[in-house]
């Protein structure tokens, strides 16, 4: 049995890193059932690799100057990996050679449990597929294991494991294989492969799948490469048959409303026109919204940057939500299930008593349904140099200065709890934790400070009090600001294009250009590289890092930050649900 899991590992590595071309045959959506519980598909193997390497990172991995490094690393982790090669009889190379075309796996409902399917077209690589296959078959008669076949139309269905309960079962027809865990199943696969009349309707006639899939194609009707669904409850349904409390799981969730929740699908288009990559996600839900998805959604309002927040950033976040409803189907939920005022005895209460505020009445009725997120990066370069900055709009933002924060700082600091102190910063008061005396030297890591003020009208939390620092001179100044960036109005006015008439509730906006500086700059640490081969042991990836990163020289950064380009997303809610679009825009 121990080899049959390098046959599924084997196939799981091949999802993730497939290349190829397409033949014609059952497409994945024809041949798996309309009750599928979850599914992702790559479209067609081959255009994906070429699609890839059309954007920036593949455009990064072929320069002259970076290519040797990448070379270096991926020798040494393949050299790590002979364990694997011996096994299956096949190096990474040949391994990930095999997808040819289409590319599919599925978990699929039957009539008695659900089934795992997996539709791999190999085309020309058959023979490698062969050897992969041979080697398990040997592996499974040498340890006393099953092996069998059977006709089925004009395929031959081949089976191989422990006991018929435990096996893999598979056939091969016109470079394609289709492989299952449920033997009884495999059976029905073929019969609807080779189409002898079984009575079968698609996943392609999955009125909530078409839906789904609809939603997410371009905006000019691109393909996407990779597309997935997952529909949660039919998994809830269909795993607790074989348990007693499906009935009470099934009423808990009509409860909550998420019995309106239909589907959950997505996809990935890559190198569309002006973009490097087009990310969709769409949450189905059920028009008559119920219970928590009722009153637990996004609402229209401002996402404009703050006055404070820098174009150095390395992200940003900011949504709109209506915090007072969410935190009352939050407490109506605790009652139904623990008892009328059981929310309010054992949190806001307690609550109460251990900050020393009225918990609804001076912080949820005085939030200002907005939340932001801003990542910067403190100096000097650390490990976890990156701080979160996070932002709560308030509607009195002068009682919370004089009296609410005040008096929560007191309470805490009277408690017996951290110690805790204040200090004047320009015109805004730094609540903090005293920092403590702990020696970090040589560690390369930053110790989080946690800390917290108003600024205007908001409240201001970090781990760090000198990014709280920072934004407080970013929002005196008003030099440098996000809102200003040429990069972030670029992507901005992308978003808008897509909306057209639409109003959004979130938006994000990414430089992974900083994220990267960050990374490079640790790289070229000696003393970084000395630690991370500390931890390398045992580890194929780290020790092929630190090995590709001490024997090339890396080229200077401007060589690597002119392929990452910004990038953002957004979410608004619709008629059937929630839909996110993410993108990354192109260098040029």
């Amino acid at each position: 049995m121990k080899h049959i899991h390098y046959l599924l590992s084997s196939l799981v590595v091949l999802i993730s890193g497939s290349l190829g071309f397409s033949q014609q045959h059952l497409s994945a959506p024809k041949l798996f059932p309309t009750k599928t519980l979850a599914y992702v598909r790559v479209d067609d193997t081959r255009d994906m690799k070429a699609k890839m390497e059309a954007t920036g990172m593949g455009k990064m991995m072929n320069d002259p100057q970076i290519a040797p490094i990448l070379g270096t690393f991926y020798s040494t982790f393949v050299g790590q990996l002979q364990g694997m090669q011996d096994a299956i009889g096949l190096n990474l190379d040949e391994l990930l050679s095999i997808p040819n075309g289409e590319l599919a796996a599925a978990l699929v409902a039957t009539k008695t449990e659900p089934a795992f399917v997996i539709m791999l077209e190999a085309g020309d690589e058959i023979p490698a597929l062969q050897v992969l296959i041979e080697r398990a078959e040997q592996a499974t008669d040498a340890g006393g294991g099953m092996l069998s076949q059977k006709e089925v139309g004009k395929v031959k269905l081949l089976s191989m494991g422990r006991s018929e309960r435990e096996s893999i079962t598979y056939f091969i027809d016109s470079g394609v294989m289709v492989a299952t865990n449920r033997a009884d199943y495999a059976e029905q696969l073929a019969m609807i492969w080779t189409g002898n009349g079984i009575d079968h309707k698609p996943l392609s006639e999955n009125r909530d799948f078409t839906t789904i899939m609809s939603r997410c194609v371009g905006t000019e009707g691109e393909r996407p490469q990779v597309s997935f669904f997952v529909d949660p409850l039919a998994m809830v349904r269909e795993f607790g048959k074989s348990t007693n409390g499906s009935v009470a799981i099934l009423a808990a969730l009509k409860t909550l409303g998420l019995d309106g929740i239909k589907g959950l699908g997505g996809s990935a288009i890559i190198a569309p026109n002006e973009f490097d990559s087009i990310i969709h996600g769409h949450l189905l839900l059920n028009p008559n919204r119920q219970g928590i998805m009722k009153v637990i959604r996004p609402k229209a309002g401002s996402t404009e940057p703050e006055p404070w927040v820098s174009e150095q950033v390395t992200s940003y976040f900011t949504m709109n939500w209506d915090m007072a409803k969410t935190f009352n189907a939050v407490e109506g939920i605790v009652d139904t299930f623990a008892g009328e005022g059981t929310f309010n005895d054992r949190f806001v209460k307690e609550a109460n008593r251990n900050l020393g505020i009225d918990l609804r009445e001076d912080i949820i009725n005085g939030l200002n349904d907005r939340f932001s997120l801003a990542q910067v990066i403190i100096p000097p370069k650390k490990i976890n140099s990156q701080s979160n900055v996070y932002c709560i709009h308030v509607k009195n933002a002068s009682r919370m200065k004089s009296e609410i924060l005040p008096k929560m700082f007191d309470k805490i600091k009277g408690s017996g709890g951290p110690e805790m102190i204040s200090k004047l910063y320009g015109d805004a008061t730094i609540y903090t934790i005293e920092p403590r005396n702990v020696d970090v030297e040589g560690r390369n890591i930053r110790l989080p400070q946690p800390a917290v003020c108003i600024l205007d009208e908001q409240l201001i939390l970090s781990d760090s009090v000198q990014a709280i620092e920072e934004v407080i001179k970013m929002n005196s100044s008003g030099d440098g600001l996000l809102s200003d960036s040429i990069e972030f109005k670029l992507v901005r006015d992308r978003i808008k294009a897509q909306l057209k008439n639409s109003e959004m509730s979130i938006l994000a906006y990414q430089r992974p250009e900083e994220g990267m500086r960050l990374m490079y700059d640790l790289a070229t640490d000696p003393q970084n590289i000395d630690n991370l081969e500390q931890f390398a042991q045992n580890n194929p990836f780290l020790t092929a890092l630190v090995t590709a990163v001490r024997s090339k020289k890396l080229p200077p950064f401007e060589v690597i930050a002119k392929y990452l380009a910004p990038g953002g997303a957004f979410v608004v809610d619709e008629e059937t649900g929630l839909h996110y679009t993410g993108f990354s825009m192109r260098r040029e």
